[in-house]
């Protein structure tokens, strides 16, 4: 799974915002202010449904890599993303676990999403702002009245990333850029997005024909008799 697709899978359990907020630190009002107006934002978004077009551009700026999909989202931690090209791959969470579905390799793989959150900086996502304040810088910056652009710039040497940029128009969060230390940058700009919108009930469950190979990262429950 793609570092960013993991990123965007994690906004999702972000908890409430009134909490997060209150418990900001004193002393940092620059840096407490961009994190909690972020997640002040994200917890407006309930759920989002939409298109994505996710890109990847290299140290001179030529595109390397381009994928298209559709992806529904709900809080708290429920996500379907639906990657039609140029690789057909499903990923499925309903916050707990995370479900791979690779239609070409007739393969599901099956793991405890914790396990991806220690590979991604998805700790920006996790609800403790106290947390996210001790690993990023956070910036704000207001193009105008509707454009609002967080910078967040890790603060250990060990990150998978250097920075990354995330952008809402008004109230839509439309794009998540994410830049590494190779100078590779990688792009998902979210399209034709519906935001707080009735979703399906049964959307976040794994759908894969009969025959599918089932690999699994997490224990089988072992039925007593």
């Amino acid at each position: 799974m793609k570092l960013i697709a993991k990123l965007v899978i994690l906004i999702f359990s972000l908890g409430s915002s009134a909490n997060l907020i209150a418990n900001g630190r004193a002393g940092e009002s620059v840096e407490a202010d961009g994190v909690s107006r972020l997640v002040a934002q994200l917890s407006e978004i309930r759920t989002m449904s939409g298109s994505f077009v996710q890109y990847t551009v290299d140290q001179k700026g030529s595109r390397i890599q381009e994928s298209k999909g559709e992806f529904m989202a709900q809080r708290p931690g429920m996500f379907y993303w639906h990657t039609r090209e140029p690789l057909e791959q499903s990923i499925y969470t309903d916050g707990q676990m995370v479900t791979v579905y690779d239609p070409d390799l007739e393969q599901a793989t099956i793991q405890k999403l914790g396990a991806q959150i220690q590979s991604t900086p998805a700790i920006l996502f996790s609800g403790n702002i106290e947390e996210v304040g001790e690993i990023f810088d956070v910036e704000v910056r207001e193009f105008d009245e509707f454009v609002t652009q967080y910078l967040l710039l890790p603060r250990t040497q060990d990150s998978l990333f250097e920075r990354l940029r995330v952008r809402f128009e008004g109230k839509q969060l439309v794009e998540m850029r994410l830049s590494d230390s190779l100078g590779q940058e990688s792009t998902v700009r979210f399209v034709q997005t519906q935001i707080n919108s009735t979703l399906p009930t049964d959307a976040f469950t794994p759908k894969f024909p009969d025959g599918t190979d089932i690999i699994r990262d997490v224990p089988v429950p072992v039925s007593g008799g």
